[in-house]
């Protein structure tokens, strides 16, 4: 009873509050091992441009579950599947256990990429239990809740390398993620109710009726997409251009060309989470003066900065202000975005759209990770973020063209 009544103060609503609980336990033990993905790819024998494929095959089937479950969420409700396919991403973590070969990596990171089917579901509860005007902040303390109990954990999962040896300790940090994801998602099983009872066919019909429907459907959605979502997924995928040449490559440029120890990264990594979190409701201030719009706007200008500053890093101290700038950008963007998606969608189609927007930065992230696996390789290591500067550059300038008018509180 004390849980429910402390997150009313935290602006959630019973719904949200069980997604927040079961999420904030699942990243206890998947913040150990998440921020070294890479470099457990690369330990295990693969380089950059096995990756940078690897990762690009993750997002496209990622890019069609996602698509599958926004159509599923409308279509026949959300509980289930996020249930179902929670608990495949948990398991997942486990595989990474038995990983002796770079080439089985395809193993797990394919599971969790068919689990992603559940994203838009998850995305709509949290968006239909909270209150329009409400979203920004709900979003920001739903983030608050989640990341302040793992906010160290990647340094923990860094002494775990130190300790045990960069493979083994990694190992380690994924058998926690994958226990932690288990237990987190069993008490989402037990407690979350089905929010969104979708009209039901009178008769069952096969696969090839379903594939039909999910098709004609989703290209009826896109067809008829208003022009706020199509200059708001326009602007989701030069940012997703951007960050999939970078992301994948972030923790091996700091290991490999910078030469900081694996638990110094853990600690920058805490650091810049320890801000994110310290300025999250501090920024729905802002959100709350200047609008949605305008604060997606200022946090993106953020973003060309902080990847200048990342590539002229010659150590510690650079990277920290790299972390600040990154952490004040994110703790302003994440909930102004989600609640922006939100707005430009109605409750009966939240969940396909929702999912546009994940599909088409997914598949423009495709080419652009392959992209920065062959810039990082072959080029120069500093290159792939260099290179993404101009992409978040044209990406805000897409996104001052949105209609103030188009934002909807449904």
């Amino acid at each position: 009873m004390k849980l429910f009544r402390i997150r009313e103060k935290f602006y959630l609503p019973t719904d949200a509050w069980i997604l927040a609980f079961s999420a904030t336990i699942w990243s206890i033990g998947g913040s150990m091992a998440n921020p070294y993905q890479s470099i457990y790819f690369f330990t295990v024998g693969a380089n950059s441009i096995f990756i940078g494929y690897l990762l690009a095959m993750s997002s496209a089937l990622t890019a069609l579950m996602q698509l599958v479950g926004g159509y599923v969420a409308d279509a026949r409700g959300r509980r289930k599947v996020v249930i179902i396919f929670s608990f495949i991403s948990a398991a997942s973590a486990f595989v990474y256990i038995f990983i002796g070969q770079y080439q089985l990596l395809i193993i797990p990171v394919m599971l969790a990429s068919i689990a992603g089917v559940y994203g838009p579901a998850f995305n709509a509860i949290l968006a239909d239990s909270m209150k329009p005007e409400l979203r920004a902040k709900g979003v920001a303390c739903y983030t608050l809740v989640t990341s302040i109990p793992s906010m160290f954990c990647p340094y923990v999962g860094g002494i775990l390398m130190g300790r045990f040896g960069i493979l083994n300790g990694l190992r380690i940090a994924y058998f926690i993620s994958g226990l932690f994801g288990v237990v987190g998602v069993s008490y989402r099983a037990i407690k979350l109710k089905e929010t969104y009872q979708a009209i039901k066919s009178e008769k069952t019909k096969g696969i090839f009726h379903f594939i039909s429907d999910f098709l004609s459907d989703n290209t009826y959605i896109l067809k008829n997409a208003s022009d706020g979502v199509r200059k708001l997924l326009f602007y989701s995928v030069l940012v997703s251009i951007g960050t999939g040449m970078t992301v994948p490559y972030t923790s091996l440029y700091v290991v490999g060309a910078l030469g900081l120890q694996p638990e110094i990264y853990g600690l920058i990594t805490n650091i810049t989470g320890i801000i994110s979190v310290i300025l999250l409701l501090p920024a729905t201030r802002i959100v709350e003066k200047v609008g949605l719009k305008k604060s997606v706007i200022y946090a993106s200008l953020s973003v060309p900065l902080n990847q200048l500053v990342f590539v002229r890093a010659k150590g510690m101290d650079d990277l920290v202000a790299w972390g600040v700038i990154g952490s004040a950008s994110n703790a302003l963007l994440g909930p102004s975005l989600t609640a922006l998606q939100a707005n430009l969608s109605t409750q009966e189609t939240r969940g396909r759209i929702m999912a546009m927007f994940s599909v088409f930065s997914l598949m423009t992230s495709i080419p652009s990770q392959i992209l920065g696996g062959y810039l990082y390789n072959n080029l120069g290591q500093y290159v792939p973020f260099l290179a993404s500067i101009p992409m978040f550059v044209f990406a805000t300038i897409a996104l001052t063209k949105i209609k103030d008018n188009a934002i909807q509180n449904s």
